[in-house]
């Protein structure tokens, strides 16, 4: 295993990244060496936050970073992928998606992004989780993206950790970065 540092996330330039966060404030920092990664290979930043989270990090971006690095990030509430149409609607967040990187695209071919998914219900349907993320690392793939997908490790049972190494080619935790042993491509 590689351990996490500003040095793996400037040389990680495309992939499919499954994260399961434990600690806010290791999620923050990682989220934080993402963008500084980004900024660093010239890139521009999709990151989907939640509203708790969002105060924080454009806190911490005002604080590091220049007006002009500013200006390559797109910081989105996540409400409006994972919510605005019912509880996880799969096709909204994927239009959602394409549309904002759609934009983006138009300003600098080089993307990545980040994404902190979250539900409604006590638990997503694991079917329709799965069919999100096989979508979303085909779109990844094809399109040579760095993509991370961050979810509260509390909200996972170990049946949707399981599904979700399964459709994601690097899983990440708060200290480490590796190879999914369990990817399915």
């Amino acid at each position: 295993m590689e351990v996490l540092n500003d040095v793996k996330l400037v040389t990680l330039h495309k992939g499919h990244v499954f994260y399961p966060f434990q600690a806010e404030e290791a999620y923050i920092r990682n989220l934080m060496l993402f963008i500084q990664a980004g900024l660093e290979n010239n890139q521009h930043m999709l990151i989907i936050e939640s509203m708790r989270n969002i105060t924080k990090v454009k806190n911490r971006m005002s604080r590091l970073l220049t007006e002009k690095q500013l200006s390559s990030i797109y910081l989105v509430d996540n409400f409006d992928y994972y919510f605005l149409s019912g509880d996880f609607n799969t096709q909204h967040i994927l239009r959602h998606f394409q549309k904002d990187l759609s934009v983006i695209r138009n300003l600098n071919s080089s993307i990545r992004t980040w994404a902190h998914v979250e539900w409604i219900s006590k638990e997503p349907d694991a079917l329709l989780l799965n069919e999100f993320e096989s979508t979303a690392d085909d779109y990844v793939r094809e399109e040579g993206l760095l993509s991370v997908c961050a979810y509260s490790k509390n909200s996972l049972s170990s049946t949707l950790t399981e599904a979700l190494e399964k459709v994601h080619q690097y899983v990440m935790t708060d200290d480490l970065l590796r190879l999914s042993m369990n990817y399915e491509r």
